[in-house]
């Protein structure tokens, strides 16, 4: 059976397209060797991983979004963005993060989520990916380091690069671990391919890219609006600059990914060293979705997480009868 490694991208609530990936991929028994994650992707993969499959048709988090009640609502949006409004914010950041809350919200105290969260830890490596803003360079933690044992203590470390991993300025302040800040990967690599790539065990490799956005529409959208309403243009510029700044770079990584691959098949071997790195030829296989938006939460766009789920659903089973894996299983 082909190993697959799963590249979970950074992208607000698109990423609940990347959940609909996932869970067909479960769901066709195709097996998931390892996964990498960073910003929202977090979110999904950890709610992925304290699945039990034996009793839910669904992860836990994503039944609830697809329920839809006004309770559930609220129960997304804490457990997805993890904020709380500051009391009195000091103008460098908007929210502030209450872990305990955030931990339960998460079902991180929840001891059978635990437990399934360390049995899904042992088949299934996940590796998250932040920024370290103090030396300027992008850091993967490998969870299962983090957690060898899902309790209390190990879940205080693993608490500090989950957050890390989701942190954007200035929404949220900066998290500090070993005396570094750290925020969300996606300011250095919203596409962290590195660790699949690395891991010899993942044969082929599937990752989502949600940088195939009308950025000049979305721009003619805000460049008409009418010139009063300069407090929502100006949130509504931010997010979109936010947005260009985290997910353009994509199309450098994944086209430095394909030519790392170019580069092996030339050599006719599976695997080439070059400055004490060893890379392994691995097939890409991309996701792209057309014009997602990454913030979405409105009563006007309140189904728009099941519809990111069920395209991504459609979408993933679409590539997989291109890469000839559909009755893989």
């Amino acid at each position: 059976m082909t190993r697959y490694g799963f590249v979970a991208s950074g992208g607000g609530y698109r990423s609940f397209y990347t959940c609909g990936a996932l869970v067909w991929l479960a769901q066709q028994g195709m097996s998931v060797t390892h996964i990498t994650s960073t910003s929202s992707g977090n979110n999904i993969v950890l709610d992925y991983l304290m699945w039990d499959r034996t009793a839910e048709a669904l992860p836990p988090t994503l039944t609830k979004t697809l329920r839809l009640s006004i309770k559930d609502i609220a129960s997304v949006f804490a457990n997805f963005l993890g904020l709380r409004p500051a009391l009195l914010p000091n103008g460098s950041y908007l929210f502030t993060v209450d872990r305990d809350s955030t931990r339960k919200s998460l079902l991180l105290d929840d001891p059978a989520r635990r437990t399934q969260l360390t049995a899904s830890l042992k088949d299934t490596a996940w590796s998250i990916a932040t920024t370290n803003l103090s030396k300027r360079r992008s850091e993967c933690f490998a969870v299962r380091d983090l957690l060898p044992t899902v309790d209390d203590a190990s879940l205080e470390r693993f608490m500090d690069v989950f957050l890390a991993g989701i942190t954007t300025v200035p929404y949220f302040k900066a998290i500090s671990i070993g005396g570094d800040y750290y925020l969300e990967g996606g300011y250095t690599d919203n596409t962290p391919l590195r660790p699949v790539f690395d891991n010899p065990e993942v044969d082929e490799i599937i990752a989502v890219d949600f940088t195939d956005y009308d950025y000049h529409r979305e721009l003619e959208r805000i460049y008409q609006k009418n010139l009063l309403m300069l407090p929502m243009n100006s949130i509504d510029m931010y997010l979109l600059t936010a947005d260009l700044g985290l997910t353009l770079p994509n199309a450098h990584v994944l086209a430095e990914a394909r030519r790392i691959n170019a580069l092996i098949a030339a050599s006719k071997r599976k695997t080439l060293t070059a400055d004490g790195k060893t890379y392994h030829a691995k097939p890409l296989h991309i996701l792209r979705p057309k014009n997602l938006e990454s913030m979405t939460v409105s009563l006007k766009h309140s189904a728009i997480q099941k519809e990111y789920f069920e395209l991504g659903q459609q979408e993933m089973a679409a590539l997989a009868k291109g890469m000839g894996k559909a009755d893989a299983g």
